[in-house]
């Protein structure tokens, strides 16, 4: 909606323009744009550091979890942690059974009386100790238990079912592992489910006020301009971030369309529902003006069509809706 003028027309016929006052529906909609994105993206990231030797999956492929989707070749340090942490658990399983075998022939001596309490507990402290240093071992090979594969490759498993919306590395390229302590590791690639898409667009700070979750409205999309989705806001986020020296909030909005329909990327232009209303007296933006008093005004004229208008007070609450 404008402004409300506070400039008096002039009451000259031939300079003021007329509207019949009638019954109708009005609405208020906010215009704001947006891109359309997958609701979900799960980066893919190696385990292990190493040079990519193949891909089993390229960009545009469907994959489910658990597919194979690319050969990691690990580098020295990475091959090396692998052996040393499954040398440590052999280890850690060698000492527990001799610790075992100790314990239990400590154990039937001291009912025999054959040695002294010191001897049975220092048998029992070391099985304690050798369960603990076992079960440590096995905890840090558990991590790296479905990374050790015969061969001198390892596989990488799709953490997710979806698509492949982007690859940001080649085959012979070197990744970073993920479970560095220094770094995050290489995203190898992308995957997202397409059957679930949002808008997401990011509102300026003086007009959040006029959103809320649950609203409703429709959207348009520049490569599909004859075609009209529907939207919903899901999500509004309740901090503002940073975005060219502006204070935004970004809201996710969803759409009803699938991926085989719209893609990552589009341009949306959402038109928001704020409020309507339904049968009730329609007046001009154009008509209403404010006096010296900011009260709000309204001019018509007479009932014999002459040229001459009657200043009227309007009634309409602050809140009212004008066309």
């Amino acid at each position: 909606c404008r402004k409300k003028s506070t400039q008096v027309p002039s009451t000259d016929s031939t300079e003021t323009n007329t509207y019949t006052v009638k019954y109708g529906n009005i609405e208020a909609r906010t215009e704001i744009t947006g891109e359309v994105q997958p609701k979900t993206i799960v980066s893919q990231k190696s385990r292990v550091s190493g040079k990519v030797v193949k891909f089993y999956v390229d960009e545009n492929d469907t994959v489910n979890m658990g597919d194979i989707i690319a050969d990691i070749e690990p580098d020295y340090n990475q091959a090396n942690t692998l052996f040393n942490t499954k040398a440590a658990l052999q280890r850690a399983e060698l000492s527990l059974e001799q610790a075992r075998k100790d314990f239990t022939d400590k154990s039937r001596l001291k009912e025999m009386e054959y040695i002294s309490e010191e001897e049975y507990d220092k048998a029992a402290d070391a099985l304690q100790e050798a369960e603990i240093m076992y079960a440590q071992a096995s905890r840090q090979y558990d991590m790296i238990r479905d990374l050790d594969v015969p061969g001198t490759v390892i596989h990488m498993y799709a953490t997710t079912s979806g698509t492949v919306i982007e690859r940001n590395v080649n085959e012979g390229e070197m990744v970073s592992s993920s479970l560095n302590t220094y770094g995050e590791g290489t995203v190898i690639m992308q995957i997202a489910d397409l059957n679930h898409m949002i808008v997401s667009s990011n509102i300026n700070e003086v007009d959040i006020v006029k959103f809320k979750v649950g609203q409703t409205g429709s959207i348009k999309l520049d490569a599909l301009p004859y075609e009209e989705f529907e939207g919903r806001i899901d999500k509004i986020s309740p901090k503002a971030v940073t975005i060219n020296s502006a204070k935004v909030f970004p809201v996710e909005i969803s759409i009803n369309a699938r991926g085989d329909k719209v893609m990552p990327g589009m341009t949306a232009e959402i038109s928001i529902l704020g409020d309507s209303r339904e049968n009730v007296l329609i007046i001009p933006i154009g008509a209403v003006f404010a006096d010296d008093k900011n009260q709000d005004i309204v001019y018509l004229k007479d009932s014999s069509g002459a040229s001459s208008a009657e200043k009227k007070e309007s009634t309409m609450p602050p809140t009212a809706l004008v066309s």
